[in-house]
């Protein structure tokens, strides 16, 4: 007998997103389409690794969720495929009891759970549901970031696709619900200001105000006044009333940049906005009501400081109660060609340049540099190349300081370590073959005289995907 499917009800979460479910079981395959439909879910299903890629390739799937053992490859190599190409499509993993550890290891990779045979399918609808509903209910406008025409979800890759900035934009989307003060640490140019910017427009609090301040920029004679505010007359100069950047943050967001640059009598202030939710205007007795989301940054070892006595203990604790830490782009190397490529994007679109992109030889160049100010130096050199290239592609010498650019006058170029040409080398190298072999995975692992998985890998190192 046949059943009688039900029509979608209206509104359901998650229902203008469509999941993909990647299993070679056909009845289990049919089961789960069916009840994702019945729950007025948009359900697309695959029994292998080809359809599946498919599948993707059409560009609409929000959430895939694929067993790991497949006809012809595994979920691992999906989920390497989507990780490289689509960073922010979450991926849940169906296994049995015996591949549980290879389901754990994709998990730390950055796929989004796992669950085993035989699971509760009312449990399943109610993670997919939650995750189709934290997708959905974080769609936000990024033009503040440079992103025009993009949103932000969960994972989206608007930071990197390192598994360490894919766990950041999730933790993004989990402060959505609170209201905690936030501490975010981490080398000078990692992004400190654009995770803050995430975090606010994310938040209950986006229809604020996010009120950006830099305590290290401020004069020291003005920093309470600038932050507190002052009324008339309340010392020479003050002609009439100042309204501070905490007051006219309120409803909204007041991210602190540079926060232990504050001497220690600002501290005390600040660790009473913390503690009592109020401020006085200088000049003023009169306590004014505080509705106000605290995120701080430094790049300074707050630890540390606090053993110097530096930094208040007390103010520490208050300010830190979710930390967000941002690895340097030295440790995160994977994301130096995606971010780069989008910048080269961004840059082009934004001057009405012809460049379509980088050669593969500015590719290596980039990976061999150290960037000690990290994504804004990146950032930097990309908007510089763009602006003065005089082709279609960024070549290596485009992205060389024009002081640097040979002369007879200027000393030679430090000569790269050995480990950095055997990774230029192993670099090209492998683009060359994928070229050659027309992107087949399998065909030029064979070339190259290594397995799949070890490609792969390499292919993740470098951060070497398909164009167009």
């Amino acid at each position: 007998m046949e059943t009688q499917q039900a029509p979608p009800p209206e509104n359901v979460v998650g229902s203008d997103l469509c999941v993909l479910v990647v299993e070679d079981d056909e009845i289990m395959r049919l089961s789960l389409e069916d009840r994702l439909r019945l729950e007025g879910i948009t359900a697309r299903t695959a029994c292998d690794l080809a359809s599946a890629r498919h599948q993707m390739d059409k560009g609409d799937v929000a959430m895939v969720i694929t067993d790991i053992r497949l006809p012809d490859g595994s979920g691992a190599e999906l989920f390497e495929d989507i990780s490289r190409r689509d960073p922010g499509v979450p991926v849940i993993l169906i296994t049995a009891y015996g591949d549980i550890s290879d389901a754990v290891t994709l998990v730390k990779a950055g796929a989004l759970d796992y669950l085993t045979k035989p699971f509760d399918l009312t449990k399943f609808i109610a993670k997919v549901r939650r995750n189709l509903s934290q997708i959905a209910d974080t769609r936000l406008s990024a033009d503040s970031l440079g992103l025009i025409g993009e949103t932000f979800i969960p994972g989206s890759g608007v930071l990197g696709k390192s598994p360490a900035m894919r766990r950041i934009e999730r933790l993004v989307a989990r402060l959505a619900e609170v209201n905690s003060s936030v501490l975010i640490t981490g080398e000078s140019g990692v992004g400190k200001e654009v995770v803050a910017t995430l975090i606010h427009q994310n938040s209950q609090r986006a229809s604020g105000p996010l009120i950006k301040v830099n305590c290290a920029a401020l004069p020291p004679n003005l920093v309470e006044s600038e932050l507190f505010g002052h009324e008339k007359g309340s010392f020479t100069g003050a002609t009439k009333r100042y309204i501070g950047r905490f007051e006219r943050a309120q409803k909204g967001t007041i991210f602190l940049d540079e926060i232990a640059e504050n001497s220690m009598d600002i501290q005390v202030k600040l660790l009473r906005i913390l503690q009592e939710r109020v401020l006085e205007r200088v000049g003023s007795g009169d306590p004014i009501p505080l509705d106000v989301r605290i995120i701080s940054a430094t790049q300074v070892d707050l630890d540390e400081a606090v053993r110097d006595g530096r930094f208040r203990s007390d103010l520490y604790w208050r300010l830190n109660v979710i930390h967000v830490h941002i690895p340097p782009l030295r440790e995160r190397s994977e994301d130096i060609l995606y971010l780069a490529r989008m910048f080269v994007q961004r840059h082009a679109a934004e001057m009405g340049n012809a460049v379509t992109g980088l050669s593969t030889e500015a590719e290596a160049e980039l990976q061999l540099m150290k960037f000690p100010g990290n994504v804004r130096e990146l950032k930097n050199i990309l908007e510089r190349a763009v602006a003065l290239c005089d082709g279609p592609r960024l070549m290596a010498h485009d992205l060389l300081p024009l002081e640097s650019e040979p002369d007879e006058a200027s000393p030679a170029r430090k000569s790269p370590t050995l480990r950095e040409s055997i990774a230029v080398a192993e670099h090209l190298t492998i683009q060359q073959t994928l070229v050659q072999n027309d992107w087949k995975i399998g065909r030029t692992a064979s070339s190259l005289g290594i397995s799949r998985k070890n490609l792969w890998e390499k292919m993740k190192r470098h951060g070497i995907e398909k164009e167009g």
